[in-house]
């Protein structure tokens, strides 16, 4: 049977070099997903605050007070 023939220690060895070669990529870019949400957020406070108006994405839309 072919599970028999799989060297499990090899695997994961392997995936354990993998892994460690890759864990900076994933960390930058779960960073830069986070940066880019905390810019999206202050693009559409500022816009809000000073245009009276927000933007998503290409939506945009009015800023009103709500009392």
């Amino acid at each position: 049977m072919i599970v028999d023939t799989i060297n499990y220690k090899a695997v994961w060895a392997w995936l354990n070099a993998v892994w460690a070669k890759s864990f900076v990529a994933v960390v930058l870019f779960l960073l830069g997903l986070w940066i880019g949400t905390v810019q999206t957020e202050g693009r559409i406070a500022g816009d809000c605050k000073f245009a009276n108006a927000f933007r998503v994405d290409i939506q945009a839309f009015a800023c009103q007070r709500k009392l």
